[in-house]
């Protein structure tokens, strides 16, 4: 499998993108805070947005190391 970048997917009732920094707020809110979720997760629920919002920073710095590719 060729790794391509994280490319956005969009489809009638769906869209992948990229996170932004802004996600924070609503990954903590939605699902990294909850504990049955978290069940399925490599890591712990996060206890409050801070580490949400530290997550988020790394994943988006982390855009600027993919090789960038054609499918």
């Amino acid at each position: 499998m060729k790794h391509c970048g994280t490319q956005r997917i969009e489809t009638n009732r769906l869209i992948l993108r990229r996170y932004v920094n802004e996600d924070a707020a609503a990954m903590y809110k939605n699902w990294v805070s909850d504990k049955e979720v978290a069940k399925f997760l490599v890591w712990p629920a996060h206890s409050n947005q801070e580490v949400s919002q530290s997550v988020i920073e790394d994943w988006v710095n982390q855009y600027s190391h993919e090789k960038r590719q054609k499918p």
